[in-house]
C-alpha cells in the first residue's frame, strides 16, 4: 500500500495542471449531455504518465468459457502427502539427524534407534544359525556314511555271487579238507619228533642216574637231565592234543565234504554279510532322515528368528540391536515430539513429515448448485497468503449426501505443484468450472475494478481512459466474462485500474471544488 500511495503521489505531481477532458460542443442536445457525462468520468495521461503508473492496454476479446461457481474452501494435507514415523521397537533414541522444518528425502535416515529386543533377536538369528549348520554337517555326514554302506553292501553282493558261483562248481569241498590233512600231518610230525626228544632225554636220564649212584656226575647234571626228560614229557602232551584236535577237524571237514555241506556253509556266510550290510545302509539313511529333519526344522528356526528380527526392525535397517529411522516419503518435517537420548515405544509417534506438493483443497457447494459438479472439472484455487497467484486443480471426490446444516455437498478438489505455498487448514476461494465452454466476451481479471457496489473497466478513447461499469460473468485461466458494458474490440486497461479509478476520484473531487 506504500509503495501505491507513492505512486499515486507521484501521479499527482504529473499530473498537476492537468485538468478533466476538454467537453465537445454537439450541436444534438442529448448527445452533449452523454458526451459530457463520459468526460467528467474519463482520465487523460501523457505516455510517461502512463508507464510510471504501471497501465498495460489489451482488447477485449471473444473466447470459449465455461461457466464458474466460487465457493469456499479449506486446504488439507492428502493421505499420500502426510506420514507419521514411529519406531519399529521399543528403545532408545540414540542419535536424531533431523531438525523442525528440515526437508528430507524419501528413504533418508533420520535417526537410530538402540534396542534391547532388536539386540536379542539378533543373537537368536546366530545360535539358530549355528543349529543349522551343525544340522547340515550331520547331514552330509550321514550321507557319507550311506555312501559307505551302500559301497560294502554292493561289495557283499558282488561277494555272494562268486561264492554262489564257486559253490556250483563245487571249489569249497577239497581245499577246506585238504587244509584240515596238512594240519593233522603236521601235528603228527610234531608228536613223532617230542617223541623221540624224550626218548633221547629219558634214555640219558637213566645214564645218568647210574653215573650217579657210581658218584661220577653230580646232582645238578642228574636234575637238568630229570628237567629236560619233564619238558618233553610236557611237549609230548601238547603234541598229542593237537593231533587230537587236528584229527576231530580233519574227521569234520572230511564229513562235510562227504555230505557237500561246505559250499552250503560258504555261501550262508556270503548272505550273512549282504544281510548285515543291508542293514548298515538302512541304518544310514534312517540317520540321513533324521538329520534331514533336524536340518528342516535348524532352517525354520532361523527364518523364524530373521521373521522377529525383521518385525522388531519394521523393515527397516537394522544391524545388531540398532535399527534406522527411514523417512517414508519426502517432505518437510512438520512436528517433532523427541528428543535425542528419550526412551520410545513403538506406538510413540516421533516426528510428522508433509509433503505439500500436492494438497487437497475441501470445499462445501451449496446445495442448489450441487448438480452443476462434476469429477474430473477444473478448479483454480486463491488464498489471502499469495494475492494474485492461482493454483490449478482439478475436483477428484464429489460428496454423495447433502450436510444437513449447511445445506452444501462436499467437494474434495486435489492441486497438484503447489510448491509446498499452500499449508494445510489454509481458507481458500475456490472456482469451480462447470457445464458446456461457450463463446463470450472477455478481459483480464484485472482489468475490472471494484468502485463501491460497482465493477467497471477503463477503456482507452482517444488520449484518455474512459470509465464504464460492466456486468461481468464466469471467469476461467484469468480472464473473465463481461456480460454487458463492452464490446468486443475495445481497449482496456489491462492493468493500473486501481491508479486509474483513484485519479478519476481525485479529478472528480476538485471539480466539485470548483
Amino acid at each position: 500500500m506504500k509503495k501505491l500511495w507513492l505512486l499515486l503521489a507521484v501521479l499527482g505531481l504529473c499530473l498537476a495542471g492537468c485538468g478533466k477532458a476538454p467537453q465537445p460542443v454537439k450541436d444534438d442536445h442529448g448527445h452533449e449531455e452523454e458526451e459530457a457525462q463520459h468526460a467528467e468520468e474519463a482520465v487523460t495521461l501523457s505516455k510517461d504518465q502512463e508507464k510510471i503508473a504501471g497501465v498495460a492496454t489489451e482488447a477485449a476479446r471473444m473466447q470459449m468459457m465455461q461457466a464458474s461457481l466460487e465457493v469456499p474452501g479449506t486446504v488439507a494435507s492428502t493421505t499420500s502427502g502426510r506420514a507419521v514415523v514411529t519406531p519399529p521397537v521399543g528403545g532408545r533414541l540414540v542419535r536424531l539427524m533431523v531438525q523442525l522444518g528440515d526437508e528430507v528425502k524419501k528413504g533418508q535416515v533420520i535417526g537410530v534407534i538402540e534396542s534391547t529386543e532388536l539386540a536379542e533377536a539378533w543373537a537368536q538369528i546366530g545360535s539358530t544359525e549355528q543349529i543349522r549348520d551343525s544340522a547340515s554337517s550331520q547331514v552330509k555326514d550321514a550321507k557319507s556314511q550311506a555312501q559307505i554302506a551302500l559301497a560294502k553292501m554292493q561289495s557283499a553282493q558282488q561277494t555272494l555271487q562268486r561264492q554262489r558261483e564257486f559253490a556250483k562248481a563245487g571249489a569249497f569241498n577239497t581245499a577246506a579238507l585238504q587244509q584240515a590233512q596238512r594240519e593233522l600231518n603236521d601235528a603228527q610230525n610234531d608228536l613223532l619228533a617230542a617223541q623221540k626228544e624224550l626218548a633221547i632225554h629219558s634214555e640219558n636220564l637213566r645214564r645218568l642216574e647210574n653215573l650217579f649212584k657210581e658218584g661220577l656226575v653230580s646232582k645238578s647234571d642228574l636234575q637238568e637231565a630229570q628237567l629236560d626228560v619233564q619238558k618233553d614229557e610236557i611237549e609230548v602232551s601238547r603234541a598229542e592234543a593237537a593231533v587230537r584236535s587236528a584229527k576231530a577237524t580233519y574227521d569234520r571237514e572230511k564229513n562235510i565234504a562227504d555230505k557237500g555241506l561246505l559250499n552250503s556253509r560258504e555261501v550262508q556266510s556270503a548272505e550273512a554279510e549282504v544281510r548285515a550290510a543291508k542293514l548298515e545302509r538302512e541304518r544310514a539313511l534312517i540317520s540321513i532322515r533324521s538329520a534331514e529333519s533336524a536340518l528342516a526344522s535348524a532352517n525354520k528356526a532361523v527364518s523364524n528368528a530373521r521373521t522377529t528380527y525383521r518385525t522388531y526392525s519394521g523393515g527397516a535397517s537394522a544391524s545388531s540391536g540398532r535399527v534406522n529411522l527411514i523417512a517414508p516419503i519426502a517432505g518437510v518435517v512438520s512436528h517433532l515430539d523427541v528428543t535425542q537420548g528419550q526412551a520410545v515405544d513403538r506406538t510413540q509417534a516421533l516426528c510428522e513429515i508433509e509433503n505439500l506438493n500436492s494438497v487437497w483443497v475441501k470445499a462445501n457447494v451449496p446445495e442448489k448448485e450441487a448438480a452443476k459438479i462434476r469429477k474430473g472439472v477444473d478448479v483454480t484455487v486463491t488464498v489471502a497468503a499469495f494475492p494474485g497467484k492461482k493454483f490449478e486443480g482439478v475436483v477428484q471426490v464429489v460428496g454423495t449426501r447433502i450436510d444437513a446444516k449447511t445445506r452444501s455437498i462436499p467437494v474434495q478438489c486435489l492441486v497438484v505443484n503447489a510448491g509446498g505455498q499452500l499449508k494445510p487448514e489454509m481458507f481458500a476461494n475456490v472456482l469451480i468450472a462447470f457445464g458446456e465452454s461457450q463463446e463470450v466476451l472477455s478481459v483480464p481479471e484485472s482489468a475490472v475494478v471494484k468502485d463501491g457496489n460497482e465493477l467497471v473497466v477503463f477503456v482507452r478513447e482517444g488520449e484518455g481512459f474512459v470509465r464504464h461499469e460492466v456486468v461481468v460473468g464466469r471467469r476461467s485461466g484469468g480472464r473473465v466474462e463481461i456480460e454487458s458494458g463492452l464490446e468486443s474490440g475495445q481497449v482496456v486497461a489491462s492493468e493500473g485500474g486501481f491508479i486509474l479509478k483513484s485519479q478519476l476520484a481525485k479529478d472528480d473531487l476538485k471539480g466539485h471544488e470548483h
